[in-house]
């Protein structure tokens, strides 16, 4: 079942509605705007029970009836081996948020996992609670903990224009085929033909009358779901994002991509984002798509040669929305823009020396942009890095952390991912988050030019070469 909907920024007294009044407007003293927040969990949390746990809340009352974005990132690692969902409560209700669930029950090396949670909702005026909150899942009971550096952000009365979607339930089965030289099937790197099943999808649409950036997040949990016949159906299920029916390039979408495998687990959480740019009155159709990493004959020369991706999968509890028409919106890219490329791999950790690579240990900035605050704006933004990680089988034991800074100052929440010996190349996604609230460590940015970088940073020992793709690694939107 899929929900979706147009949904606009409501008014308080003088406040603007959008980017366009920004600049007619003599203050934003009357907006709702300023009930924004960004909570920072200050200690690990042990969840014991598969009854929801509040992690972090945030209550205000509203003066009008207004548009509210709640995001969450962090990270949380097993006691037990449980599976754990996290996700986000609205005046006593889950059906308005994705659900991150990590089953470590089903993994042989239960590890560290990042979790990234979306919700949206149009609240009326009055009183009103948001919750991040965390259990175990009934179906493997088990303690877990969320910790700490995770946070909660909620943007009150966006500027820019939020359209979404969701999946409250789950997809079909995602069982396809990518290598099969009989059969005339062989996809490689950049090809346009890869097999996709579609799974939320809207068109957005440019109103404003100036040229805007549109962004779109999207998050759900991938989950085992079929023996295919190959390897079990055991895969690395991949998570993209085509506008009008097109696989995008890497300076327009990330991919998202979890190694449902023993080695890795069956259930996580899957993340991405993405940018278009629309001109005046021009259309965009995007779709959030299922496929598999394909291992076609231009992968001849790997370790494991060319092959079909057994993998068999399926998204639930997913939602994409997409902000557009904002003032301040974009996104930082790194590397060529090459179309549909999943393996454009840019080093960023070694202990061996490896040329290229950055010492392990070491924060590296993957992207990086100078942000304008206008005159006239409230300086409150919100800031989603992504990324992919992957290391070697013969890798040690490697702690990823991906992070946010600004002005050289780390704010956001953290993402974090471990990676178990032996099981380094099984590729994880990571997401991270903050929102220049009043009372955040920025507070709100002030006009002028900031400096915003998405950073990760990769520990362990031995280390050759772990990697993450060159493609969009930061966007921003108000």
């Amino acid at each position: 079942m899929m929900l979706c909907g147009l949904l606009a920024a409501g008014s308080v007294a003088a406040c603007p509605l959008s980017s366009a009044e920004v600049i007619r407007a003599d203050s934003f003293e009357n907006c709702a705007r300023v009930l924004s927040s960004f909570q920072k969990l200050g200690d690990d949390l042990t969840i014991n029970s598969t009854a929801p746990q509040i992690v972090l809340t945030r209550s205000f009352s509203l003066p009008a009836p207004a548009q509210v974005l709640a995001i969450a990132d962090g990270r949380y690692y097993p006691i037990d081996a449980p599976a754990g969902s996290v996700r986000i409560r609205i005046d006593g209700a889950e059906d308005q948020s994705s659900y991150a669930i990590t089953d470590w029950g089903s993994s042989a090396h239960p590890v560290m996992h990042g979790f990234n949670v979306l919700a949206d909702a149009r609240l009326d005026a009055g009183q009103h609670t948001i919750e991040l909150i965390a259990s175990a899942h009934p179906t493997r009971p088990g303690r877990f903990s969320v910790g700490s550096s995770s946070a909660l952000s909620i943007l009150v009365q966006p500027l820019s224009q939020i359209t979404a979607a969701a999946l409250p339930g789950e997809s079909p089965q995602i069982n396809l085929t990518t290598y099969a030289p009989a059969q005339g099937i062989d996809v490689r790197e950049g090809d346009m033909n890869r097999p996709v099943l579609p799974l939320l999808g809207y068109s957005v649409r440019n109103r404003s009358g100036r040229p805007v950036d549109a962004i779109t997040l999207a998050s759900g949990r991938g989950y085992y779901l079929c023996n295919s016949g190959i390897d079990n159906g055991f895969g690395d299920a991949l998570l993209g994002l085509f506008a009008d029916g097109l696989c995008q390039s890497t300076h327009s979408a990330s991919w998202s991509v979890n190694d449902l495998h023993p080695d890795a687990e069956l259930q996580a959480g899957m993340m991405l984002h993405g940018v278009h740019r629309l001109g005046i009155g021009q259309q965009r159709s995007l779709s959030l798509v299922g496929s598999e990493l394909a291992f076609g004959s231009d992968q001849a020369g790997s370790p494991s040669g060319a092959h079909e991706n057994g993998v068999c999968w399926g998204l639930g509890s997913a939602r994409m929305l997409t902000a557009s028409a904002g003032a301040v919106t974009g996104a930082a890219v790194s590397g060529p823009d090459t179309a549909c490329a999943t393996y454009t791999w840019r080093c960023v950790a070694t202990t061996l020396g490896q040329a290229g690579c950055p010492q392990a240990g070491t924060d590296v900035v993957i992207g990086s942009a100078q942000v304008q605050i206008p005159l006239g704006h409230d300086g409150i933004v919100l800031f989603n890095a992504r990324t992919r990680i992957q290391a070697g089988n013969d890798d040690g034991f490697a702690t990823v952390i991906l992070g946010i800074k600004v002005d050289g100052q780390p704010v956001s929440a953290l993402g974090l991912q471990q990676l178990a010996v032996g099981a380094g190349q099984a590729s994880r996604t990571l997401s991270a988050s903050y929102l220049s609230a009043p009372g955040t460590a920025t507070g709100p940015l002030s006009v002028g030019a900031h400096t915003v970088e998405a950073y990760i940073n990769v520990s362990g020992n031995p280390l050759r070469f772990p990697s993450v793709p060159s493609d969009v690694s930061l966007t921003w939107f108000d």
